[in-house]
């Protein structure tokens, strides 16, 4: 049977370009968004499964609110599901070594960008995703990169404008640098940019924007605003704060989805410094969407049940096992996806330009 006039055109196409140009459907080898989670089961179903991969992502925010923790605290989840997790980490602010190990980041396993020049961080991060040589790529932050034409200028000389020129530029490349195979198995890049609210003067509609310039909110997958809901309180002294995000755009799936987690800057009698409560958001979640049954006073999960809710706890305390087994049938129930694990990907496929 002679070839259709679309597989001839494809292959010519094809050949031309020296690309996969034209791909049929049926040759595809993901059919739905591939992920990285964030390392907290609320966030990832808020997302959809946790963070879109081969597109960029944006954390927004007012200062200390914990856009950053939420950023290490992805990169240490990935890192303890795949040993050989590498991430490229353009240290336009200061990095706080400590306080990424407090978090669960083995620092070992990062390359820092020491630069907050423009130009210098928007070229390695480009170089660096387009030879597929880390998994992950974070930008912290948008707001303290300065071109290079600002830092030689004097103070008292105007650069208007050319930060955003820049980083719309650099945000169409990363289209290109991002991009990732769809037929044949290929290193995955997770892209997160840290960015804050600034204010701007209007009458109507949201007075809150955000440095870059708004070419770049095109480009994003997701957009996702973390505000601090309340403290954690010991004696009156903060020992932790509920985090509260919300995605206001997602392309991977329903936008403005809220999500709380309680995460622990001090150690307390039941949790480390650095971690969040993993058992609440496991059973809050579980028993709001019934994977784990109450009926009475009784809750059933699978062939086991408990009778009272501090019996559930307890069980989950002290099995580890049990609560990652809940972790994994709300993953399936919810989002029809399996639990997070280590990527599967190529590292042979390396592309230049």
């Amino acid at each position: 049977m002679p070839p259709s006039a679309i597989d001839v055109l494809i292959a010519d196409i094809n050949k031309e370009t020296k690309s996969d140009t034209l791909i049929k459907g049926s040759e595809l080898l993901h059919r739905t968004y591939q992920r990285a989670t964030t390392g907290a089961l609320a966030f990832d179903l808020m997302l959809g499964g946790g963070w879109p991969v081969n597109g960029v992502n944006e954390i927004i925010g007012l200062e200390s609110m914990g856009k950053t923790t939420l950023a290490l605290k992805t990169i240490a989840a990935n890192q303890a599901l795949d040993p050989e997790y590498h991430t490229l980490w353009v240290a336009a602010e200061d990095f706080d070594m400590s306080w990424a190990q407090v978090l669960g980041v083995d620092v070992s396993r990062l390359t820092f960008v020491m630069s907050n020049i423009m130009e210098e961080a928007y070229e390695a991060c480009d170089r660096v995703l387009s030879k597929r040589a880390a998994d992950a790529c974070v930008i912290d932050s948008l707001p303290a990169l300065m071109p290079m034409e600002e830092d030689t200028k004097s103070i008292m000389e105007m650069t208007v404008g050319r930060g955003a020129l820049l980083t719309n530029k650099f945000m169409r490349k990363l289209l290109s640098s991002t991009k990732r195979s769809m037929t044949e198995p290929d290193r995955n890049i997770l892209m997160l940019v840290v960015n804050q609210w600034r204010e701007r003067i209007v009458q109507h509609g949201d007075p809150r924007t955000t440095p870059g310039g708004k070419g770049k909110n095109y480009t994003y997958m997701t957009r996702v605003e973390v505000t601090r809901d309340e403290w954690i309180l010991k004696s009156k002294q903060p020992i932790g704060q509920t985090i509260k995000a919300t995605t206001i755009k997602n392309k991977t799936a329903p936008p403005r989805r809220t999500a709380l987690v309680d995460f622990y800057f001090e150690t307390t009698d039941e949790h480390e410094a650095g971690t969040y409560d993993t058992l609440r958001q496991i059973w809050d979640v579980s028993v709001e969407r019934d994977v784990v049954e109450r009926h009475g006073a009784w809750y059933h999960f699978g062939n086991k049940k408990w009778n009272g809710k501090d019996a559930v706890w307890t069980a989950m305390l002290e099995d580890p096992s049990l609560a990652s087994a809940i972790d994994t049938e709300v993953r399936r129930q919810v989002l029809h996806i399996e639990p997070p694990s280590a990527p599967k990907r190529s590292r042979k496929r390396v592309v230049t330009k």
